[in-house]
């Protein structure tokens, strides 16, 4: 971008304009007489901090000359970190990302600013000034190109860890590029790495990848707390350390497997590795840290140690399972699937529940059923999955008005996000008991298929 004036010209003019002398001028924006005559005369560098009150004096917005700045005195000149820096801090604070965006393009191409570069973008993440992060981060990633080094593995985590959000298919293709790269990071930030890269590949249904990476998590926690805890260990405090105590790495990695085992129909597996996170009695750690997780990891295996048995057939646990998740303000929808679901494999009765939270269930329905701006990538499955448990539950038992209210109902939604797994459990579901349903009932369904068979010709 050229600019037609510059800050030396603006300063010009503004002093003629409100006759203003070097000294007056100077008294007024409270800066010293040398600043405006390296402005005046280009002879010097000057400080974000003598600019801000230029600015000032001027009556002009904060930054306002950032980006003659850059273009007078930081790329026409060779400019000294000890400028650098304040201005990029000053630009975040300013939000003037673009100027942040513009400088780390600029210094990248020197060696020499590029770990200064990083070591600010270290310093904005630990701060959570994450979007001045993120554009120095993709910067740097840039800059190493296709080379392997412990800068371009964090940068890449660092990344993975901002952009996490609702789409899943994003949040796999920004692990898939930490994932190649997990061997350049250090012991501890590997672990954390591990952490969440099992988490974004459970949610992609990528249970073998979750569950290697949940077995590594566990090899190398295990290795580092018995690191922790040898006689002739060195000083702890001074050892750099992970976001969660040490023993909690070795309890999630159970924790995810037994999640995925869950989700492969092995139950019988999922309650071994439950069994062995709810067993903490090892631990040695007695801080508050420490303590925090253990009752979480606890909490986690009581209701799962319920579900579980639940799922292998023992109706004695389903009380105590909806125990724990009527606790849980966020819990009681997920565990309400999960009791029907095993309802439909065990050929369990569940009534007494489904009427118990009979408001809580047509609420949930009501909100789901009520969005429209789902999309391929972020899809309602609870709902979806839920609707289709309970259809099936009811059209087992013969009631076929309620079951096929929850099927067309689900399989309306399943259509609307192009959910094709669930399409198809629908599809046969009906067909399984299309003999039962009404007239009204099937001509819904056929509006529901000849609408796909449209969408596919288009």
């Amino acid at each position: 971008m050229e600019h037609t004036t510059t800050i030396r010209t603006e300063l010009e003019q503004f002093m003629a304009r409100e006759d203003l002398s070097i000294t007056q001028f100077c008294e007024m924006a409270d800066v010293g007489t040398e600043t405006v005559h390296a402005i005046l005369g280009k002879k010097m560098p000057f400080s974000v901090e003598q600019l801000d009150r230029v600015t000032y004096g001027m009556r002009l917005n904060p930054g306002h000359f950032y980006g003659h700045y850059i273009e007078e005195y930081l790329v026409e000149a060779v400019p000294h970190w000890r400028n650098i820096k304040p201005f990029l801090y000053r630009c975040e604070e300013l939000n003037k990302l673009d100027c942040i965006q513009q400088i780390s393009y600029l210094e990248l191409n020197s060696a020499t600013y590029a770990p200064l570069l990083f070591e600010v973008a270290e310093d904005f993440f630990i701060h959570d000034k994450h979007a001045a992060a993120a554009l120095l981060y993709k910067n740097i990633v840039k800059r190493e190109g296709g080379r392997r080094s412990k800068r371009l593995a964090l940068c890449q985590y660092r990344l993975f860890i901002l952009g996490l959000g609702p789409d899943k298919e994003q949040n796999v293709e920004a692990a898939n590029r930490v994932f190649t790269l997990l061997d350049q990071l250090d012991e501890i930030d590997r672990l954390d790495a591990l952490r969440e890269l099992a988490n974004a590949y459970m949610q992609r249904k990528l249970w073998d990848l979750a569950k290697d990476l949940a077995q590594d998590m566990d090899d190398e926690a295990n290795i580092q707390y018995l690191l922790m805890h040898q006689p002739n260990k060195v000083n702890q405090e001074a050892l750099k350390k992970p976001q969660r105590p040490m023993f909690f790495y070795m309890a999630y990695s159970n924790y995810l497997r037994a999640n995925i085992c869950e989700a492969q129909g092995n139950y019988k597996q999922a309650l071994q590795y439950t069994y062995a996170y709810a067993d903490l009695s090892w631990v040695k750690e007695t801080d508050e840290e420490t303590q925090y997780w253990l009752n979480k990891c606890k909490e986690w295996a009581q209701s799962s140690l319920f579900l579980y048995k639940m799922l292998t057939g023992d109706v004695s646990a389903i009380l105590d399972y909806v125990k724990c998740i009527e606790a849980s303000p966020t819990g009681l929808m997920p565990g309400l699937f999960k009791i029907v679901r095993a309802a439909n494999q065990q050929d369990i009765k569940v009534d007494y529940f489904l009427e118990k939270f009979e408001t809580d269930i047509a609420a949930f329905i009501a909100r789901e059923k009520a969005i429209v701006t789902y999309t391929h990538k972020i899809t309602p499955d609870l709902y979806i999955l839920f609707l289709h448990e309970l259809a099936h539950y009811y059209l087992s038992r013969g009631a076929f008005d309620v079951g096929f209210r929850y099927l067309i109902d689900g399989m309306e939604k399943a259509f609307e996000v192009d959910n094709k797994s669930c399409i198809i459990k629908y599809i046969g579901l009906y067909e399984h008991s299309r003999l039962f349903a009404s007239r009204e009932t099937d001509a819904e369904y056929k509006r529901l298929m000849d609408g796909m068979y449209l969408n596919d010709d288009e």
